[in-house]
């Protein structure tokens, strides 16, 4: 029993020495909110300064031996009355992150997940990496754009993790708190087990939990959400989930913040377990001071036996008093509450069951933006205008205090139109430095909209106002630079109106039918320079009075056939020097009553009267000659031409309808009566669809023997570095420990035992369009195809036999020839959503590790064999989605751009001739030679250290680039972090009788001589060497010696922890490598946990990946860096451990990663 007058509930504030005893204090602790303890304190010192005291870190520890424990800052603190001796204190604790409700902020944050949005804001407000931490499951997508508006930074961050399904609870110790974040159970500790023993008014001789009910009550059983995204506006992705159980109760929402189908099941999933996570609630209440929220209180003694189980604490109400403190001082009203609890620690509890999973409700909305706002476009430096293909700009908000006016400020944001169809509308886009009006859809910060421009006393009207308010117009601006303008403008000032046009350069028009112009009065033309002009039927022209026409230069008329000229009265024609007139064959002058010739005071006279000449001599075949003309030079008229013309829109067709909202429908015709329209006055085109051709580039992914991207992943939360499958809750511990992990360092030998290699991480890197619509101008798509790794599946067990031999279902040659068949399928989603475009060509990205390595160049050869090759079979010429003029002829429609593999190890065993391990350069059934040319850039990453027997390398010549570190240290695999126990020496054995200490048997000996030798040999390890020893009794076949005897074995061992973070490096150095010569991978994301490099291997990073690149040429390292590479992440591949599953055994079949015998590894020629 506790003594009743010792104290058992203190207090400790850093740095403060008072006398501060503990009256009473009752606190609030929640999942996904900061806690408060209230206490009331006693102090002999009445004259203590409150505002030191403020902020001050403290620790109350309540319990028989302190074992309750918050520790928290001094967020309030109130002298309260002073007696003979005492004087009362009250504080309250809270942890940092409560400070955070009374900071207001309004920021944007781009491309970021919420846990680095929410990383940002805490490390804003002071609380470091080592005051919280990220313990999450799943994979969070980038958010494009996240506002934090009109809210506290607490409620921001409340609201993401309420969005998003993540919880968060709190970690005490003496030294400080910790914000803990998580998404699953298993970020939950499991706390000691406590007994339940009803409350008979008498105290217990332990804590208990003394009351412990259950309610269920009905919850919503099924979750809809539906979403629009107007790049794919054709579907409307949904999200749906149902639970099993009654009755059928659905939460549908609409929009779901979400654009694929994939994050709209995520959403979904995790709405419907925030709507079940207290379908089962528990109610109690009890004495054990250890009782937190975010952990596992574990039941026991209950007379109900299914609840003896663990119970996830969400909510713990905490209570003690200790009146002695008081002294002689003690009176009836310690405190204000006039309960029966009067002395000692008490809490009542709210707990769900462990496998219900946590997500925290929705009690934190975003705020909304009531009605619009105005921004200020924004662009780069030095650009005017700064727009997408959609015409959607990007601004900077009066309230952004970070924003820097360029092209980071926001997202992309749509721009309202008046009319908007599909290649027809209207568009104006915003230029950089206009005011515009900025709303909401659905009042959501996150989802601005332009719909509309504004002018203010620097960006002022075309034109005075009011002076010119009869005027509409729409005037632009030259770009770059200005200095220029095209307006339309209409003037409706009454006798003035007008419509007005001004082009500052050219002004094309492109008139499909006919042209009408009436003019009421008069038309002015001025053209200041030439004037082109093109009929190409017939001109008609009348002029009803007179036409006057003055040409200042020449005038050229060409008529192609003959010119009829018909004048009323009279046509006079006067030339200032002379007039020629040229008939090829005749030429006829008539007049009807008189013609003359008349020249130089002699004339010829044809009338009714006869033909008078006239002349000082008149010359009748006597000599003389004709007069010549000058003869025609007639110019041609220039060609005028064309006028700028733009493709025609497209029918719009009707929006998906139903609940079918994956794909769009089609949907029946409507039938109406139409008016017939007379051709002349209506002529309507039927619509072509334009088919553009396109290059089609797909990255094809080969995996290594026993690596599965995934069943790595699948098991992922049973080996990643921060997982204790010791604390885990019980159901992922049986999870995983049906995969093989026992939480106490042992791992399955199959593909469930390995981390994803490098080859799954490329994949993930490399772009994958299928299934998604292009841009209409895209010349390029890509496509991304993984391929198991040798000897796996996903859907299956492993094959023992194709890890062995390379053979069989799941071999080398079986990987490549499956490959087709994904290429399809990958295809035929490709051509479904795109289709208007067709493929012209071709081009690989190959790559892969290990046999995979092989199978890849396999796979090479087979694009090389172009129509004779197992591609061509599966995807014949004429397949949709195909362009007529493809062909797989080689290097022609279908070519190879990047090979990129690490260290290849064919291996393929022929067990026909008794050929079990491959070490042989003899690989039957795949070719992986690779020829000159096969593709524009071969990259061969080789393990330098790698010295197995049964790893032989298969050369690339030239390509090969060297690089420190074993197989899997290149190619990925091992998992983050191992404790690695092998045999670095061969057992050695020896027969002696059972009663003959293992030390003194020559095996041992043996062994010890082969430790010195190692000693020596692997210092750059620094491994912990050790001699092991076992013993395998047997009975002696020797008739005459009936003597008890035993093998002894010796061998040297090794045990230490290994990391698997070199192999980061060498993705690194692959992807810039591929992204060197071209290929589309995105980038490492530097922020995932995953993919990010321990700070030791930055410089280590930097030297290998100058190496590889050709800027330097050697590796550089340092001594130390070498050391730290062997000691902490290079592992030992070659080993004397026995497979799994045999037991130890002399031959060498059995030790499958012995080393070579001269320690040097077996290197095949690129044959």
């Amino acid at each position: 029993m506790l003594d009743a007058n010792a104290t058992h509930i203190t207090l400790t504030l850093e740095g403060v020495n008072a006398d501060l005893q503990v009256l009473s204090f009752t606190g609030r602790e929640a999942l996904n909110e900061p806690f408060r303890f209230d206490l009331e304190l006693v102090s002999a010192r009445p004259d203590l300064k409150l505002e030191e005291l403020l902020h001050k870190p403290g620790v109350l520890t309540f319990g028989a031996t302190g074992e309750g424990m918050i520790h928290g800052l001094v967020y309030r603190i109130e002298q309260g009355d002073s007696g003979k001796t005492l004087t009362r204190y009250s504080i309250s604790l809270v942890p940092q992150l409560a400070y955070l409700r009374h900071n207001h902020d309004q920021q944007i944050f781009q491309q970021l997940t919420v846990p680095q949005i929410i990383a940002q804001v805490l490390e804003d407000r002071g609380i470091l990496a080592d005051a919280y931490s990220f313990q999450l499951g799943a994979e969070y997508p980038q958010r494009d754009y996240c506002v934090q508006y009109d809210e506290s930074d607490l409620h921001f961050i409340q609201r993401l993790c309420e969005e998003e399904g993540i919880h968060f609870h709190f970690q005490h110790s003496s030294s400080g708190h910790k914000l803990v974040f998580g998404d699953d159970q298993t970020v939950f500790r499991k706390l000691k087990p406590v007994i339940y023993q009803q409350d008979s008014g008498m105290a217990a001789e332990k804590p208990v939990i003394k009351r412990f009910n259950l309610r269920l009550e009905t919850r919503t059983t099924r979750v809809s959400r539906r979403d629009y995204d107007f790049e794919k506006p054709k579907l409307l992705p949904e999200g749906a989930v149902k639970s099993d159980f009654a009755p059928d109760l659905e939460d549908y929402d609409y929009p779901g913040r979400f654009t694929t189908r994939e994050r709209g099941k995520f959403l979904s999933t995790r709405a419907l377990e925030r709507h079940r996570s207290d379908y089962k609630l528990a109610e109690g209440k009890g004495d054990e001071p250890t009782l937190t929220s975010g952990h596992f209180l574990t039941l026991a003694e209950h007379p109900r036996g299914e609840w003896n189980d663990l119970w996830l604490l969400l909510e713990v109400f905490h209570e003690g008093k200790q009146p002695q403190v008081l002294g002689e001082n003690v009176t009836s009203d310690v405190t204000d509450n006039k309960s029966d609890f009067h002395q000692g620690y008490r809490n009542s509890f709210l707990a769900t069951p462990w496998d219900a999973h946590y997500r925290p409700a929705l009690e934190h909305p975003k705020p909304k933006v009531v009605g619009s706002q105005t921004a200020v476009v924004t662009g780069p430096a030095g650009e005017e205008i700064h727009c997408d293909e959609y015409g959607r700009i990007k601004v900077q908000f009066h309230w952004d205090r970070d924003g820097q006016s360029n092209d980071k400020t926001t997202c992309w944001m749509r721009v309202a139109s008046g009319w908007a169809g599909a290649a027809y509308g209207g568009i104006a886009i915003p230029r950089i430095g206009m005011e515009v009006l900025v709303t909401f859809l659905e009042g959501d910060p996150d989802q601005p909209l332009v719909t509309g421009c504004l002018y203010h006393k620097e960006n002022v009207v075309p034109y005075d106002l009011p002076a010119n308010k009869t005027r509409s117009t729409f005037k632009t601006l030259s770009s770059p630079g200005g200095k220029g303008y095209n307006e339309f403008r209409i003037e409706d000032k009454k006798g003035v109106e007008q419509i007005y046009i001004h082009a500052q350069r050219d002004w094309d028009e492109n008139i499909e039918h006919d042209q009408k112009i009436r003019v009421g009065n008069e038309r002015h033309d001025t053209v200041e320079a030439n004037v082109l002009s093109e009929f190409k039927v017939e001109e008609h022209r009348i002029t009803h009075l007179d036409r006057i026409s003055e040409m200042r230069a020449d005038d050229h008329l060409t008529v192609g056939i003959t010119q009829h000229v018909k004048l009323g009265t009279g046509q006079f024609v006067e030339a200032g020097t002379e007039i020629h007139y040229h008939a090829g064959e005749k030429v006829v002058i008539e007049g009807g009553m008189e013609l003359t010739a008349k020249a130089g005071g002699s004339f010829v006279k044809v009338d009714a009267g006869g033909v008078t000449i006239s002349g000082a001599e008149v010359k009748t075949n006597s000599g003389g000659a004709p007069g010549v003309g000058s003869g025609i030079a007639i110019l041609a008229p220039l060609i005028p031409g064309l006028a700028a013309a733009d493709a025609k829109g497209k029918l719009l067709s009707a929006p998906p309808i139903g609940k079918s909202t994956l794909a769009p429908e089609s949907l029946p015709a409507k039938t109406a009566s139409t008016p017939a329209v007379d051709d002349e006055e209506f002529e309507e085109e039927e619509e072509e669809v334009e088919i553009e051709d396109i290059t089609l580039r797909i990255g094809v992914f080969f995996d290594g023997t026993g690596n599965n991207r995934s069943n790595s992943e699948r098991v992922y939360g049973c080996y990643a570095p921060d997982v204790n499958l010791q604390e885990s809750a019980e159901d992922i511990r049986k999870y995983c420990a049906s995969y093989g992990y026992d939480g106490k360092g042992s791992t399955p030998d199959n593909s469930y035992g390995n981390d994803v290699s490098n080859v799954a991480r490329l994949y993930d890197l490399y772009p994958n369009q299928s299934g998604e619509e292009v841009s209409a101008d895209a010349e390029m798509a890509t496509l991304s195809i993984y391929v198991d790794g040798i000897g796996t599946s996903s859907t299956a067990d492993d094959s023992l036999f194709s890890q062995g031999t390379g053979l069989g279902a799941m071999g080398v040659r079986a990987r490549v020839e499956e490959t087709p068949a994904l290429l399809v399928t990958a295809l035929r989603s490709f051509v479904a959503a795109n289709p208007e475009k067709r493929v012209k060509d071709i081009e690989f990205d190959i790559f892969g590790f290990s046999r995979g390595s092989a199978a890849a160049r396999d796979f090479a050869n087979e694009v090389l064999k172009g129509e004779q090759g197992i591609l061509a079979k599966a995807i014949p010429k004429g397949t949709p989605g195909l362009a007529d003029s493809f062909t797989w002829s080689a290097r022609s429609a279908a070519s190879i751009n990047f090979i990129g593999i690490y260290d290849t190890v064919a291996a393929i065993a022929n067990p026909l001739l008794f050929d079990f391990g491959g070490h042989n350069a003899w690989n039957p059934g795949i070719t992986i030679s690779l020829p000159a040319g096969i593709a524009k850039k071969i990259v061969h990453l080789v393990a330098r250290n790698e010295k197995r027997y049964n790893f032989s390398l298969n050369s690339a010549g030239s390509a090969d680039i060297i690089l420190p570190g074993v197989h899997s240290d290149l190619g990925g695999g091992y998992l983050p972090k191992a404790i690695e126990r092998v045999l670095i020496s061969k057992p050695r054995r020896s027969d002696v009788n059972r009663t003959t200490p293992a030390s003194e048997a020559n095996s041992y000996k043996l062994a010890q001589q082969d430790l010195l030798r190692l000693q020596d040999q692997m210092a750059q390890y620094n491994l912990p060497l050790e001699l092991r020893t076992w013993e395998v009794p047997f009975k002696s076949q020797d008739r005459d010696d009936r003597t008890p005897k035993k093998h002894v074995y010796a061998a040297v061992s090794s045990q230490r922890t290994v990391f698997s973070a070199l192999s980061l490096i060498y993705l690194r150095i692959m992807r810039q490598l591929a992204v060197n010569n071209d290929v589309p991978f995105r980038d490492i994301s530097e922020n995932d946990p995953r993919l990010a490099l321990p700070e030791e291997l930055v410089p280590i990073s930097e030297k290998l990946m100058a190496f590889a690149t050709g800027k330097n040429s050697t590796i550089g390292l340092t001594t130390k860096e070498e050391e730290l590479l062997f000691q902490r992440y290079v592992h030992l591949s070659d080993n004397w451990n026995a497979a799994k599953g045999l037991k130890n055994s002399d031959l060498d079949v059995i030790f499958i990663n012995r080393p070579t015998e001269n320690n040097q590894r077996t290197v095949h020629s690129n044959e």
